[in-house]
């Protein structure tokens, strides 16, 4: 007998109720996700990551008392690799530049279509990490990106590629985790994790975020 996949346990922390209110009824409607918690400012989101150990954090930039950033920031300091996941608006360029330093797993445009949500939790909860398509055309277009200089050779590191390298990001950059990749490639998981580690350490990339955006400045996302 088969088991039941665990669902994924999401705690979700926006200080507009409304928006809160139809976050958590877009993820109520995905039996494989769980709504744990629910947060309406930074303070409180802290406490209820502690409480419930998530295993997605799906947080708002600007909430009262502290910004979602500044509680990726504690998150971070405190060595804690949760995926956190940033539900955004456009207009934010700059909060979304400081977060992918602080190692944010993705960004969701809250205007964006609903599966776009399911799939991004779903993705960062597998190790992967995910942008909204019309968040990741305007990153293109702003001056997010112009900000870190090490995506200026973005084209460059993406040739340094070898070919099977620059097919699995163009999967990371898609969102796909290790094991989806895994079986879309006909790849041993263990294979592909071998893989990413060697585009992360070819391209000088952080994380798989920052590898992602090489690919989505590369043009081949």
């Amino acid at each position: 007998m088969s088991r039941t996949p665990v669902p994924v346990r999401v705690l979700v922390a926006d200080d507009e109720p409304l928006v809160r209110a139809g976050i958590v009824g877009i993820l109520g409607s995905d039996p494989a996700v769980d709504v744990v918690a629910q947060a309406a400012d930074g303070t409180e989101t802290l406490r209820v990551i502690g409480a419930h150990r998530p295993d997605v954090a799906l947080l708002d930039i600007q909430m009262p008392g502290m910004s979602g950033l500044e509680v990726l920031k504690r998150i971070r300091n405190e060595g804690s690799a949760l995926p956190c996941l940033f539900v955004t608006t456009f207009g934010e360029d700059d909060y979304i530049a400081e977060a992918i330093r602080l190692d944010a797993d993705g960004f969701v445009l809250k205007s964006g279509d609903p599966r776009q949500l399911l799939a991004a939790v779903h993705a960062v909860a597998g190790g992967g990490a995910y942008f909204s398509p019309s968040i990741a055309r305007r990153l293109l277009d702003s001056v997010t990106i112009e900000k870190y200089a090490e995506y200026a050779g973005s084209v460059k590191l993406f040739d340094r590629l070898t070919p099977r390298e620059q097919e699995i990001l163009i999967r990371v950059s898609r969102g796909e985790t290790n094991a989806e990749i895994a079986a879309a490639l006909h790849l041993a998981p263990g294979t592909v994790k071998v893989h990413v580690s060697s585009i992360l350490r070819t391209t000088g990339a952080r994380n798989r975020v920052e590898a992602a955006l090489i690919a989505i400045r590369a043009k081949q996302a």
